[in-house]
């Protein structure tokens, strides 16, 4: 049985991430675009990119999930509470992950395989499940669409 892969646009354009900030974006952009159509994600991203600091990881790690009201009146913002939220937290998760690991790409290096890494993802990451989840690890890999 072929693993489910959900349709997506990648911010990076296809190429690989070189970054741990990219990585987020990735990940923010996985969460984003589960349930809604990419193209509409696409649209608004450079509003929500701006929202999120330009996807800096140590930047917003540190916001407290009470910066969720600020965002949500962010202009060209996609106001869904649980998006948003995901993100917040999803930017400590992986922060956290990314500093004892050295760089968020050598933790999802670690794993060896696609599968592994997926199913770790999916242990943590906030509103997002295994198809989306294995989006982003290809995004990440510059395997997935563009």
């Amino acid at each position: 049985m072929t693993a489910r892969v959900v349709e997506g646009w990648s911010p990076l354009g296809g190429r690989p991430a070189a970054s741990d900030d990219e990585v987020f974006e990735l990940l923010a952009a996985a969460v984003f675009q589960a349930r809604f159509r990419p193209a509409v994600v696409r649209a608004r991203w450079p509003c929500i990119r701006q929202a999120f600091a330009d996807f800096d990881l140590a930047v917003v790690a540190g916001w407290p999930d009470e910066r969720l009201e600020e965002l949500m009146h962010a202009p060209g913002m996609i106001r869904n509470r649980k998006k948003i939220l995901a993100t917040l937290r999803n930017a400590r998760d992986l922060r956290m992950r990314g500093t004892r690991f050295g760089s968020v790409s050598a933790y999802l290096r670690s794993f060896g395989d696609e599968d592994a890494v997926v199913q770790d993802v999916d242990t943590w990451a906030h509103y997002i499940g295994a198809p989306s989840i294995r989006w982003f690890v290809r995004a990440f890999e510059g395997t997935g669409r563009g």
